[in-house]
């Protein structure tokens, strides 16, 4: 007789762990097969794609300032008569510009109105700019918010995120004499969950007391 240490179905795996095995067996094969036809039909395997074009981000649009009232143009009609004549000293406005109200620092209109040329406006060095270019005018005093406004942060700005842009000028917001905004009322805090009113709980409670 054998020996027990000699039984020959001492190294076999029991029925069910042998055809596990052998599915898992015939998994893998299928699935190196699968990969190696892939392999063959793409050799590649880095993305190599070409760089999508970006829109062009083209230079900023100035939308075009605010109407001057034709009433007031041309202003040398009025301010070449001798009655109405410019000066640097700081008095209380007359005739056209009564109702004007100067509240913007210690400026008088010659700090930015040329008064050789009342049509145009004039910076700091002299140099003369059309209306429609105040913002240049501006932003001599203002030059922290020049780089915000051309960013879209300060002001308001339409178009394409990257693409052509449109800017507004100063003075579609600010009253250029009285430059600053009035004081805003804050509106109410938004109400809390618990004290929203919900008009179908209510009904459906008042019709479940009544029953």
């Amino acid at each position: 007789m054998p020996g027990a240490g000699n039984d020959p179905g001492k190294d076999r795996l029991p029925g069910n762990q042998a055809t596990i095995w052998g599915t898992l067996g015939l998994a893998v094969v299928v699935i190196v097969g699968l990969s190696a036809v892939r392999l063959e039909h793409q050799p590649e395997t880095t993305r190599d794609y070409p760089p999508r074009p970006l829109i062009a981000d083209g230079p900023a649009v100035m939308k075009p300032a605010p109407e001057i009232d034709d009433e007031y143009l041309p202003c040398r009609d009025c301010h070449t008569s001798p009655d109405r004549q410019t000066g640097p000293i700081p008095r209380e406005l007359e005739y056209e510009h009564e109702d004007t109200e100067l509240a913007h620092g210690n400026l008088w209109c010659l700090h930015c109105h040329d008064p050789e040329r009342p049509g145009r406006l004039r910076l700091a060095d002299s140099s003369l700019v059309k209306f429609e270019d105040s913002w240049q005018l501006c932003t001599q005093c203002h030059a922290k918010k020049l780089p915000e406004w051309r960013a879209g942060v300060h002001g308001k700005q339409t178009g394409h995120w990257r693409g052509p842009k449109e800017y507004q000028t100063c003075v579609e917001c600010h009253e250029p004499h009285a430059p600053p905004f009035g004081t805003i009322e804050p509106k109410p805090r938004p109400k809390r969950p618990d004290e929203i009113i919900q008009p179908a709980r209510i009904s459906g409670e008042e019709q479940h007391g009544d029953s």
